[in-house]
């Protein structure tokens, strides 16, 4: 009995981290979303032959935040 109780405390809290990396991703989508638009903007504002540095490091930042998103969609917390 005592097995089966902590067993049912360790889905109840696999399944309360699974929906916080849900809440996670989510909010780190439309994070990557707005970035990606804002970058687009500032691009179709410059020159098409070059890049600032700005341009650079924001594309590396949304690199990042992508590659975060990745990783938490592959990952899942379970027994």
């Amino acid at each position: 009995m005592e097995d089966s109780m902590k067993h049912q405390d360790n889905l109840k809290r696999f399944e309360l981290m699974n929906v916080q990396r849900q809440k996670e991703m989510t909010s780190d989508t439309a994070k990557l979303i707005e970035l990606a638009h804002q970058l687009k903007i500032q691009m179709d504002k410059g020159t098409p032959d070059t890049l600032s540095i700005i341009e650079i490091r924001e594309a590396e930042m949304i690199e990042k935040l992508a590659r975060n998103i990745q990783g938490k969609m592959k990952a899942s917390v379970s027994n």
